[in-house]
């Protein structure tokens, strides 16, 4: 590889991996779909003694990228540096990355990394800058991706460096000729910290210069990957802080002090204007609330990290704050700023949420899609009904996972709804073998959720019948409701084991690898997510007939689907039949897994692309509804006026503050009818009146 030719060279990256399969998965996603094949040789995934399930993912992508992946199972656990040397020794491209499983890189940044090399071939090790990496910290701007803050970059300083004081590990290049110089990490630093800045004082030792490319821009969780504690991180840290200034101290303060002259962080920040800091999206979904106990949230969340992936901009206004600790590679629009947004087109995500996003749309001349994951007439147990069908009325689209919402809003309303089904992280969730639990209780799982509509009272009820008619099984229980009481069991042979939830992903993952069957009583599903997920882990379902499932499950081949959702003697005779016919529930098993695999997540979120895509080209005849009578004389009850629009807006920004009340309260608040707002300021206004007289009158002080 010669001069500034960068598609002649290649480059290796090792990933060394330790649990965190979630990360494990949408790392190597984001480096296959952010990298040129023509620049990328072999990605070594070192498995560092992992846990069943990081284990289970790396084979999949092993069996999905098989000409891109090199799969090493240590034998015992060699800890961060030794699994790294390893890697050194068994990759040979000209150049090498070092990545972190909790590290994503976006678009052409291995490309990028190889130019800066190219170019000046002095160059013995380089770093982008990341959202969390010591002094090379650049957090994530307000309504940025990460992919964006990379565009970001690129645009404004492409193919500037700056001298390293210290380069970051976590996505660190590293050339072939520095390696055979200096060899590798030196494991004096055992689990880490410290390692990768002595490498970069042994390289500039020997003649090599190490850099920040301030053009290139990865995201970075950080500590995914160390089961330790922070005690354990911080007596780690100073012991080989010691062991590092031992070295190089006096090399090191010398540098940092030519270093804080020249910060490459301080300059891009004062290189970057406001115009530039604004965000044009293409999509930007409003979501009331941030939480993990909803699958509906989940959803969103992932396509707003996969969309922005894949190179749309994508964002998101959370308007309520809440917990939520899965992978998030952008930052929501903060409230303060929802006024300066723009956006193509808003995606509303539930039928209150329409009626923000449609006043905010007329602010900014944007178009509204609503993103319907469920038949919402029958939420709340169908208390809303009126305000659900007027949330239909008002969008430009309507966009929905199945063929069955479809149908049904084509059949209420004429809509002719684009439909991309939903998916499932096969690669995360499929186990490869189908052995369970072979010498002890067979496992039936079931989830319990607080809504009628999800047919709790249905499950409870049959897990008092089966441990009245069924001997030695284990019932799992994800307890997702605040009140729920469960049977009494007087089978000795049989256990019921209660999950309080809501449960993390893993945890749902690990139940649903170790069950034999699961049971879902629901009696309305858009979709339905937790049986594909089960039909992935090779676990039978045995399920109502909640429509949205009619997608996937096919009745006696892949699961048993039950028409009479309401009984719970139906539910019993066929987990009764799995139980006892060995045959018949390895061929539907098998099945299960086949199906399962046609939905796998990363090519339901292409066509989630492509669906947006054929809507902005008008493939989608806009909804353009002829408002009855009957109509317009209850959506002023629903819609927002200018008032109201700025009230929510502002509680949202103190409930950032202090998290008091919900999004769904302070909408409600919001519909009071005119004349009672105004009969209310009024009073008010003339309360502050009077007071004010009284003490003029009390105080003798007629300033006032």
């Amino acid at each position: 590889c010669g001069g500034v030719i960068v598609m002649s060279c290649k480059c290796d990256v090792i990933i060394p991996v330790y649990n965190a399969p979630e990360y494990v998965n949408f790392c190597v996603y984001a480096l296959i779909k952010n990298t040129k094949k023509e620049s990328l040789g072999k990605i070594y995934l070192l498995d560092d003694c992992s846990n069943n399930i990081t284990r289970n993912l790396i084979d999949n992508l092993k069996e999905k990228y098989s000409d891109l992946i090199e799969v090493v199972h240590n034998k015992k656990n060699l800890g961060f540096i030794k699994n790294v040397n390893n890697g050194f020794k068994i990759s040979h491209e000209q150049y090498v990355m070092l990545l972190n499983t909790d590290c994503f890189v976006a678009k052409n940044t291995v490309g990028k990394l190889m130019k800066h090399m190219e170019n000046n071939k002095k160059i013995g090790l380089i770093c982008p800058v990341c959202s969390n990496a010591a002094n090379l910290t650049l957090p994530i701007f307000d309504g940025y991706s990460y992919m964006m803050m990379d565009e970001l970059l690129e645009r404004k300083f492409e193919g500037q460096n700056f001298d390293a004081c210290t380069v970051v590990g976590n996505c660190l290049m590293i050339s072939r000729e520095c390696i055979n110089k200096v060899g590798g990490l030196d494991e004096i630093y055992g689990m880490g910290y410290g390692d990768e800045t002595d490498y970069q004082f042994k390289a500039m030792a020997k003649g090599f210069e190490a850099k920040v490319a301030i053009d290139t821009y990865v995201f970075h969780k950080a500590e995914m990957s160390f089961n330790t504690t922070n005690k354990k991180r911080s007596e780690r840290l100073e012991k080989n802080r010691k062991i590092f200034f031992d070295r190089w101290g006096e090399e090191y303060n010398k540098l940092l002090k030519e270093y804080s002259k020249n910060d490459p962080i301080e300059y891009i920040n004062n290189n970057l204007t406001s115009k530039d800091l604004k965000v044009n999206y293409d999509y930007c979904f409003v979501l009331p609330q941030m939480g993990k106990g909803t699958g509906g949230v989940i959803i969103i969340n992932e396509l707003t990290n996969y969309l922005n992936l894949l190179g749309h901009k994508v964002g998101m206004v959370n308007l309520y704050p809440g917990h939520y600790d899965e992978i998030q590679t952008f930052k929501p629009v903060a409230p303060e700023n929802i006024d300066n947004l723009s956006s193509k087109y808003l995606i509303a995500t539930i039928y209150d949420s329409v009626f923000f996003a449609e006043k905010l749309a007329q602010k900014i001349g944007s178009k509204v899609i609503y993103f319907s994951q469920g038949y919402e007439f029958l939420f709340n147990n169908g208390r809303t009904y009126e305000e659900v069908e007027i949330s239909f009325k008002l969008p430009d689209y309507v966009l929905t996972i199945s063929n069955y919402l479809k149908d049904r809003y084509k059949l209420l309303f004429g809509i002719d709804s684009a439909v991309a089904l939903n998916g499932i992280n096969y690669d995360l969730i499929h186990q490869n073998s189908l052995e369970k639990n072979k010498n002890s209780k067979k496992k039936i799982i079931m989830n319990i959720r607080n809504e009628v509509l999800k047919g709790g009272c249905f499950l409870n009820d049959l897990v008092k019948l089966i441990t009245v008619e069924i001997n030695n099984v284990e019932i799992h229980i994800i307890n997702n409701t605040s009140d729920f009481t469960f049977p009494i069991n007087n089978n000795e042979t049989d256990e019921i084991i209660i999950h309080n939830g809501p449960i993390p992903k893993i945890k749902m993952i690990e139940l649903l690898q170790d069950a034999n069957i699961l049971v879902d009583a629901s009696l309305s599903e858009g979709f339905g997510l937790l049986p594909l997920e089960a039909m992935a882990c090779g676990t039978v379902p045995v399920v109502s007939d909640s429509f949205g499932n009619r997608e996937y499950c096919v009745n006696e081949k892949n699961s048993y689907i039950i028409k009479e959702a309401h009984d719970t003697s139906k539910y019993l005779e066929k987990i009764k039949e799995l139980l006892s016919n060995d045959k018949l529930y390895s061929a539907m098993q098998k099945e299960a897994i086949k199906t399962a695999k046609k939905f796998d997540f990363t090519d339901a979120v292409e066509k989630y692309a492509e669906v947006l895509k054929e809507i902005d080209k008008g493939k989608y005849q806009k909804n353009e509804f002829e408002l009855s009578k009957n109509d317009l004389d209850v959506i002023s009850n629903y819609t927002l006026s200018n008032y109201a629009y700025r009230h929510i807006v502002d509680c949202s920004i103190n409930m950032f503050r202090n998290e008091k009340n919900s999004y769904h309260q302070i909408i409600r608040s919001n519909r009071i009818p005119n004349f009672i707002r105004i009969f209310k300021e009024f009073i008010k206004a003339n309360l502050f009146l009077l007071k004010l007289t009284i003490k003029t009158i009390f105080n003798k002080d007629f300033r006032i």
